[in-house]
């Protein structure tokens, strides 16, 4: 029909990756909200003077204050409203903000020009003008840590914001305290939502807090599972939660994908960077299976319900990623219990082979049901089988898999979405090995579970598995499309299910859980 025509053809333009944007329809969102942000700053303006133009700019600035606090908060209405959760909203989150520390330096510069032009410099050491400056000069922190900090130490940045952001709100109260100049009321809304969201989940960590404890235990190449004892009634595989182990940090929570839970448990796998997930590593290989009272906040996050909207659902991940796809598939497979679709295609990217070791009780999980195809492929094949752990150096003696050398080293040839590789040894298909996690004596993985699934050298070839899978479909089937992992398979995944976005073809779905925020 021709309504499908158009739909689809939108959805094609907008679902592109734009240069600096996840795609073309947050592009646009962004043009929409800068034309909208030019539009009051020139409308009905009197330019006889540099005065009313750089008061204009204050107000600007104020108003933009409240609409960035309001798509900071993490319980916002517009996940209720819409299918939009509150790090979908992080784009426009940080383009307002940099929209508004640019209009409040400006404002500080005009209005300077403005005393100095008509002879009254005196009015800019009153103390509601310095109250002012001392605002500004906390955006300009504000705008400096989230340039030059954030990518590299986010708990830094992160304090940091919520220390200025306290600053401003103060700073603009005291710079704009009349109510009836109606600055005032902008600046008291953005300091209560921002007040009523932290008390509302200080208020749930204290509540998921009582009774609590979460068991931690270490796996291979930095990985940490944790398994707590309570669950919010509210939480879906795939979503996320903000953990607090206080052990480890007193005062902070960071957010982790559930992976699987239950009345009396929530499970997460957690990836070793740098910061919390680090000392949280280090913590457990010193003490395995340690037991610490912590808590949650959460959960957060808008997962469609792929089991009603599509008769194939594509899972692709890379690493840890695969905390969102595990947790999406194993929900799918309890929901839909003996239904024939949807079929799941199931394909998992890890560097290191002992990382498979992370989700082998999910791994046999998936295997027991027929509806699931699993792919996966290791870019890091281990011949020897010795985890080495990226965050002391130290290498322990092989704890994963009781294969002989001989067996490691014949891994599967020719997946036909492997991208090939120089390969030394020659392979044969017949010799996929057997790969085995588990067992009592394994220090990296308590679970006694065994999964046997073919390991692929090198990386998928994404884009032609997806055409594949999309060729083999009909016309009046339904594809969902859900990925998460680094940047560059996000990429590829984005564009290559959006080319396959067609007119005459299956509909197409794209869902897309980015690492970081």
């Amino acid at each position: 029909s021709a309504l499908t025509f158009l739909h689809r053809m939108v959805r094609h333009i907008l679902t592109h990756r734009a240069p600096g944007f996840t795609s073309i329809g947050h592009a646009v969102l962004v043009v929409f909200f800068l034309l909208l942000n030019i539009l009051f700053l020139f409308i009905h303006m009197d330019f006889a003077s540099i005065l009313p133009f750089a008061k204009r700019l204050g107000w600007m600035a104020i108003a933009n204050i409240a609409f960035v606090t309001f798509l900071a908060l993490k319980n916002t209405p517009l996940a209720f409203l819409t299918a939009y959760s509150y790090e979908r909203l992080n784009i426009l989150h940080q383009v307002a903000g940099y929209t508004t520390v640019i209009f409040s330096l400006l404002h500080g510069i005009f209005i300077s020009i403005g005393f100095i032009k008509i002879k009254m410099v005196t009015m800019l050491q009153e103390h509601e003008q310095t109250f002012g400056i001392t605002a500004g000069v906390a955006m300009f922190v504000l705008m400096t840590f989230a340039l030059l900090v954030r990518r590299i130490r986010y708990e830094v940045f992160y304090v940091s914001h919520i220390a200025m952001f306290i600053i401003l709100i103060v700073m603009i109260s005291f710079h704009q305290p009349h109510i009836a100049e109606k600055g005032a009321i902008a600046t008291i809304f953005a300091g209560s939502i921002w007040a009523s969201d932290r008390i509302l989940r200080g208020m749930r960590v204290l509540w998921y807090s009582y009774d609590n404890r979460a068991s931690i235990t270490p796996l291979a190449h930095g990985g940490t599972r944790i398994i707590l004892r309570r669950s919010p009634s509210r939480a879906v595989p795939g979503t996320h939660c903000f953990l607090w182990i206080p052990k480890i940090r007193l005062i902070e929570t960071h957010p982790f994908t559930i992976v699987s839970n239950s009345p009396t448990s929530l499970e997460l796998v957690i990836s070793a960077y740098d910061g919390f997930t680090n000392d949280l590593h280090n913590y457990a290989m010193k003490n395995p299976d340690a037991i610490l009272r912590a808590s949650i906040d959460g959960p957060y996050g808008a997962i469609p319900n792929f089991s009603k909207t599509a008769d194939k659902v594509i899972l692709i991940a890379g690493g840890s990623g695969a905390s969102f796809t595990f947790g999406i598939a194993l929900d799918m497979i309890k929901k839909l219990g003996s239904k024939p679709k949807p079929i799941i295609e199931f394909i998992w990217t890890v560097r290191e082979q002992e990382t498979l070791a992370w989700f082998s009780k999910e791994l046999a999980q998936l295997r027991a049901s027929p509806r699931v195809n699993i792919t996966l492929h290791s870019t890091r094949p281990s011949y020897t089988g010795s985890p080495a752990s990226p965050i002391d150096g130290t290498s322990p003696i092989s704890p994963t898999s009781p294969l002989d050398i001989e067996k490691q080293l014949s891994f599967a040839s020719s997946s036909p979405f492997a991208t090939r590789h120089p390969d030394p040894f020659p392979i044969d298909i017949e010799k996929t090995p057997v790969i085995t996690h588990g067992g009592p004596s394994n220090p990296w993985d308590s679970s006694t579970s065994v999964t046997s699934v073919a390991v692929f050298p090198g990386r998928p070839n994404v884009d032609v598995l997806i055409r594949d899978l999309v060729s083999k479909a009909g016309d009046d089937e339904r594809i969902a499309i859900a990925a998460c992992g680094p940047d560059d398979l996000m990429w590829c995944v984005r564009k290559t299910a959006t080319n396959c976005i067609k007119v005459k073809g299956p509909s197409i779905e794209l869902h897309c859980e980015q690492f970081g925020w």
